[in-house]
């Protein structure tokens, strides 16, 4: 062994981190929660330093180097991704709801297309146009309006493409004619006071004649030769028998209701807060000296909103926690910034 030796204390950290709000009269945390696990946090010291010039030697050599700022930042990998923490991340306002039930949510629908309802975790779904409850998907053999995804608070209204919608035109405006296309390949007048956009989607159903199961019950895109009073559905009936019968109608936007049952869940609104100051606590172990405690102390940590969220992905997803670490003039004796502590 060389004379000089002296004994190397090795580190590999791993433990908990914590972070609380601040108590800005006494800079003392005001209580902390783990954030779950953290598979990186890193405290970097930057500075600022001008350097100044001698021009009396001729070699115009460096003679003073003066420190203008000193930055401290800190850099946490989270991997824990609850309310809290996305609160934090986002600067947001986390709500929470109870387990309860909405009676009569208004909601626009939109055919062939997803229609979101006000909440996740759903259940006991009935969908209304007016008074009507529609018709759920049972399966590809029976007519249906709409298909449910209850997790995610949210239902398809059908297309007609695989059946025909049930109930959705019930209660809607009645058309005063049909009038089939005048040449291959030409649309379908409808005529019928119309609330429906050019590009937008309409169904009837009602109508009669051989070849009634042409338009019923299906959606088919308005055209642009639409009116106020007549609405082109692009539809090829050129040569069909379709008359009039009892028709009635349903258009892109037309409103329906929906009543259901939902679970306690939380909300995240992202950027809607200010800048919060935190206290954060490391309680940690080194991993390469038996597990010895380390506790690492940061006073005043300034989080910055997140740069990126990533929801996709193979593996387990991560985001990033960036801020400064500000000087803490609350803090009289040692550091403004953080502290470490370990045994001797």
């Amino acid at each position: 062994m060389a004379t000089w030796d002296a004994v190397s204390n090795y580190y590999s950290g791993q433990g908990v981190v914590m972070i609380g709000t601040r108590d800005e009269t006494t800079g003392k945390p005001k209580g902390l929660m783990p954030v779950g696990n953290v598979s990186d946090l890193r405290i970097a010291v930057a500075t600022s330093v001008l350097e100044h010039k001698e021009s009396q030697s001729g070699q115009r050599s460096i003679d003073l180097r003066l420190t203008t700022e000193t930055k401290c930042n800190l850099t946490m990998t989270m991997e824990s991704f609850n309310a809290d923490n996305l609160a934090i991340a986002l600067r947001s306002s986390s709500t929470s709801a109870l387990a309860g039930s909405v009676s009569a949510e208004a909601v626009d629908g939109y055919l062939g297309k997803v229609n979101p309802l006000s909440r996740m975790k759903i259940s006991s779904l009935v969908v209304e146009r007016g008074a009507t409850a529609l018709t759920a998907y049972v399966d590809d053999d029976t007519p249906f309006d709409y298909k449910s995804n209850l997790d995610a608070g949210s239902f398809w209204l059908n297309d007609g493409s695989v059946q025909p919608v049930a109930k959705l035109t019930t209660g809607g405006t009645a058309p005063s004619a049909i009038t089939v296309s005048t040449a291959a390949g030409a649309p379908t007048k409808v005529t019928v006071a119309n609330t429906a956009a050019i590009g937008s989607y309409a169904v009837f159903s009602g109508f009669t004649g051989t070849d009634a199961a042409t338009i019923n019950g299906k959606a088919f895109k308005v055209t642009e030769d639409t009116t106020t009073s007549d609405v082109y559905l692009d539809v090829d009936t050129f040569g069909k028998t379709i008359t009039l019968g009892t028709p009635l109608s349903f258009f892109d936007g037309d409103d329906l209701t929906a009543d259901f049952n939902f679970a306690a869940q939380q909300q995240v609104d992202a950027l809607t807060e200010g800048a919060t100051d935190y206290y954060l606590r490391f309680e940690g172990l080194n991993t390469a000296n038996s597990n010895e405690p380390v506790v690492i102390e940061v006073f005043k940590f300034s989080v910055d909103p997140l740069k990126e969220l990533a929801l996709i992905g193979d593996g387990v997803q991560q985001f990033v926690l960036e801020g400064n670490v500000l000087a803490d003039n609350l803090q009289t004796t040692g550091s403004k910034y953080f502290k470490q502590i370990l045994l001797s």
